[in-house]
C-alpha cells in the first residue's frame, strides 16, 4: 500500500528549504550592477532516505547565470536541510522559485 504524502510535511520542508537557501544565495557579478532580475523555479527530488537525488531547472529567468546560481544555491541549500521524518520513506518533488532582483541585499 503506498500511503500519501503527508501535506504538512511538505510545508514544512518547504519553508525550510527557502529559509536555508539564503544564506547561499549569490547575485552573479556584474547582473546587479546591469539592474538584471529573474525569477529561477526548480524541481527538487528527494528519494524515501531524504537525500536529494534531482535538481531540474523548470522555469528559466532567462539569464544563465542567474539559473546556475539558483541550482548552486539549493543544491546547497538541500544539503543542509533535513528532510521531516514523516517524508521518510517516499520518494517526493517539491518545487521552489528563486527571485533575483538588484534591490536585494548583496
Amino acid at each position: 500500500m503506498v500511503r500519501a504524502i503527508d501535506p504538512s510535511g511538505l510545508r514544512a520542508y518547504h519553508l525550510a528549504l527557502g529559509r536555508g537557501a539564503r544564506p547561499f544565495k549569490t547575485y552573479p557579478p556584474g547582473l546587479r550592477e546591469a539592474g538584471v532580475r529573474g525569477r529561477v523555479a526548480i524541481r527538487v527530488t528527494v528519494n524515501q532516505d531524504g537525500q536529494t537525488v534531482a535538481l531540474r531547472l523548470i522555469g528559466s529567468s532567462g539569464h544563465s547565470e542567474l539559473d546556475e546560481a539558483a541550482m548552486t544555491m539549493m543544491q546547497l541549500a538541500a544539503s543542509h536541510t533535513r528532510v521531516p521524518d514523516s517524508l521518510l520513506g517516499q520518494t517526493f518533488s517539491i518545487d521552489l522559485a528563486v527571485d533575483f532582483s538588484p534591490e536585494d541585499q548583496p
